[in-house]
This record gives C-alpha cells, structure tokens and sequence, in this order.
C-alpha cells in the first residue's frame, strides 16, 4: 500500500481527487486490470460462487469486464446494479453484456425489466473503489450506494483495487464497510 503521508489529513472528496490525478492511463490500468483479473479468477471465491454481482468500470476503475465474460460462459449467474435514489441499488439478473444500457452517471447498468435479485442470492461481490488503506476502508465515489447494500450482509466482497488506489489511510465514517478483501496486481489482499 502506497505511503500517503501528504493525503492523511484530506477529506473524502480531497482524497478521490488526489487519486484520479495519478491516474498513469489507459495501458497501465489495462495492464494492471488483467492481473487483478486473473486474481479473481484463480479465487476460491470465484470458483465457488454461483451467483457473482459484478459492475461496469468507469475509465479509472479497474476493468473487470473479463471475469464477467468468463462467468457467463461458465454458467453462473451474473447481476449487475441499478442505481435508483442515493443510496439504492438493487441487483439484476443479465445472460449478455449486450443486454446493457445506457443507465445512471453515464454507466451501462442492465434494462430495467431485467429480473432482481436480491443481495443475499448473490455468493460473491465484486466492488468498484477510488482508494482502499490496509485495513480495507474503502473509498467510494460518494452516493453511498455500495455501503448501503453491504450494511449486515453476509456476502463475500472482493474490492478491485489499481496499485495507485491503494493508499495507507482511508478516511471513514462509522457507517462505511469496511471489506476483508481485495483484488490488486500483486494478489489477493487479506484484511
């Protein structure tokens, strides 16, 4: 995890910021999405979930769009959210990535006809991140949606984490989740 000395005393906001700004481009993120990619897949996590709750990157996210692919030809069941009113999400059932559509902030999310499902169907979760510290704070893009489908849930979550979002402190508020676990390029990060 990244030392962030000079990031300790930001705010949340601050802080998403100062990590999109070290955003390297698109061929190190793709480069290092195929390595937490790879992580994923070679997860007992992965391997034994039925179910798997994925989302759609956006262009600072680490792109897990081939561990998708690889559980629809699989077999196993893939939902993906739909944002409703800050901090809804709820989970729906997709057979293609092609079914997507142009949904909120810009993100393709599943039609809403697509059938939900509800969180605690899914056996594995696959969580979008700005920043995550040692201690498996998470940093989210603020709407809060992500804390409030995990709140008392039982699901296992791997957060998706680029070298440069990992960072020694998050801060957090008592109502953010922390997650036990993340996918980075150097491996599957135990917390």
């Amino acid at each position: 995890f990244i030392a962030n000395g000079s990031m300790t005393m930001m705010n949340k906001r601050e802080m998403r910021a100062c990590i999109r700004s070290q955003y390297p481009g698109d061929a190190a993120r793709d480069a290092q999405s195929a390595l937490i990619c790879r992580c994923i897949l070679e997860s007992d996590a992965y391997r034994c979930a039925n179910v798997i709750a994925g989302y759609v990157p956006l262009q600072w996210e680490a792109d897990i769009m081939p561990v998708l692919t690889d559980a629809l030809r699989s077999g196993k069941e893939v939902v993906l959210p739909l944002c409703g009113p800050k901090p809804e999400m709820t989970l729906h059932r997709i057979t293609a990535l092609s079914e997507l559509v142009p949904g909120a902030y810009g993100i393709p999310e599943p039609p809403s006809e697509a059938e939900e499902v509800s969180i605690e169907a899914v056996n594995l979760i696959l969580v979008p991140l700005e920043g995550i510290d040692a201690q498996g704070h998470r940093l989210g893009k603020g709407g809060g949606y992500y804390d409030h489908l995990l709140a008392d849930q039982q699901v296992t979550a791997i957060g998706c984490a680029l070298s440069w979002q990992c960072v020694d402190h998050v801060p957090h508020d008592p109502w953010d989740v922390p997650l036990a676990m993340c996918a980075t390029p150097d491996g599957l990060q135990i917390f």
